[in-house]
């Protein structure tokens, strides 16, 4: 820092400011106006990750610095720190920039799944399938406005949700009416969703209230037929309901020799369904990690983080999702809208 002492408060405003702005809008996220919950957050989320690179900057320089020391002459020049100091806020900003344009620029991916067994009226089907929207300060109604014009443009049979369509709290979404929004998404053979665990952190109550306000067809340890043709099974979170029932229990309420078709949230237990003829499964959560390295922590954490798996003929998917929580940035990973082609 320079000698100045202003210089050195200024900074130290401006940086305690940003730390605690996040957990002042956390805070206050069902008392303060829409507006300055945007004003805490946005930058408070931003700044968890520059905190993140700033500290693996420091720990990378710091050592490559203390070996240097160590095994040759002191080769530390004078003007060291404020190099590493300006290098470091210009490689963490231009990164996170990168981040965010990765964020805001979602993959459509497609796959193609052949199912060994009739589709009934719909030997072809277009799936469209998301997870963790987040909706909220993040992801407000302008952002969703944006996913729901690229939804409708693939021209889906049916969209399914795999939880986390809430972020931490309803209120944004009631005060945006971004049920409006959400009831724009057209697909013939309708929205279908099971729950996420943010649905449960956001109260469950006020979160089924909000969805009754939509054209989603919500899912709680529940199977439906679709026409006569197929069915969707929808799992309630683990987390919030350690006692939610059983794939093999949840499967009696359907019919076996037709396509089944799991929706879940965490990608605990990926082998359950195919141990009891789940034909398709679809997940999210993981959010791959999100930002480098975290991914590599979701990789060792879950059996899948991301992508798709056959066990055995289940066909199993987990999502990075759409949206995302915390920093606004994909760094390593990608937001993204699955597309399934069943055949």
């Amino acid at each position: 820092m320079p000698v100045s002492r202003i210089a050195k408060i200024l900074y130290s405003v401006v940086f305690f400011a940003l730390y605690s702005s996040f957990i002042f809008a956390m805070l206050g996220r069902n008392l303060l106006p829409l507006e300055i919950q945007k004003a805490l957050y946005l930058p408070g989320t931003f700044w968890l990750g520059v905190m993140l690179y700033l500290t693996l900057w420091f720990l990378i320089t710091d050592g490559i610095c203390l070996c240097c020391n160590l095994t040759l002459a002191r080769m530390r020049p004078k003007c060291f720190r404020r190099i590493q100091v300006i290098v470091g806020y210009l490689l963490v900003i231009s990164l996170l920039s990168y981040g965010y344009y990765q964020f805001s620029h979602p993959l459509v991916t497609e796959k193609t799944i052949e199912i060994q067994k009739s589709g009934g009226k719909y030997p072809n089907l277009k799936i469209v399938a998301i997870s963790d929207l987040h909706l909220g300060i993040t992801i407000d109604r302008q952002r969703l406005q944006n996913y729901v014009r690229l939804i409708n443009e693939q021209s889906p049979d049916l969209i399914l949700i795999a939880g986390d369509l809430i972020d931490n709290n309803v209120r944004p979404l009631i005060l945006e009416n971004m049920q409006e929004e959400i009831n724009r998404l057209q697909a013939p053979l309708g929205l279908y969703m099971c729950l996420g665990n943010h649905e449960y952190l956001s109260g469950i109550e006020h979160s089924m209230e909000f969805l009754q306000k939509t054209k989603i067809h919500l899912l709680i340890d529940q199977a439906v037929s679709v026409e006569n043709s197929f069915w969707i099974i929808g799992r309630d979170d683990i987390h919030g309901n350690r006692y939610r029932k059983t794939v093999e229990t949840l499967i009696e309420q359907t019919n076996p020799e037709q396509t089944l078709i799991l929706l879940d949230h965490q990608p605990w237990n990926i082998y359950e369904a195919a141990e009891n003829g789940i034909d398709l499964q679809f997940f999210g959560h993981t959010h791959r990690g999100q930002i480098y390295p975290l991914n590599y922590i979701a990789d060792r954490i879950f059996n899948l983080s991301y992508g798709y798996k056959k066990i055995k003929d289940t066909h199993t998917y987990v999502s990075s999702g759409l949206g995302l929580w915390g920093p606004p940035c994909r760094i390593g990973t990608q937001s993204e809208i699955v597309v399934f082609n069943l055949r």
